[in-house]
């Protein structure tokens, strides 16, 4: 799995970028193949902002969020992540079992 990290208005921490990883090997858990992951973390104004988009089983899902501390921000992103996919399966296996007409 290749994971790509954007750095804008903030030094690289390794600390951050080993706690996104996590976050993103665990949405990884959800896919038959997880194609890329890009992380892209920012920092406006007082604003720690934190994006995260992944490329997996021929879907794109990206969400992101905005909090005064990074892992928060990440957190909260990862969060909506792993809400997006659960709505997408369940979309997915809902047309599966649908009878036909």
């Amino acid at each position: 799995m290749d994971i790509s990290f954007h750095w804008h208005n903030l030094e690289q921490s390794d600390a951050i970028e080993d706690y996104a990883r996590k976050k993103v090997e665990k949405l990884s858990e959800h896919f038959n193949k997880l194609m890329s992951a890009v992380v892209r973390l920012r920092v406006e104004k007082i604003d720690h902002i934190a994006e995260l988009a992944i490329h997996a089983d021929g879907e794109q899902f990206i969400a992101s969020d905005r909090e005064h501390d990074m892992y928060a921000a990440i957190d909260l992103a990862e969060a909506k992540l792993e809400k997006q996919i659960r709505r997408h399966k369940e979309k997915v296996l809902d047309r599966k079992h649908r009878p036909r007409s």
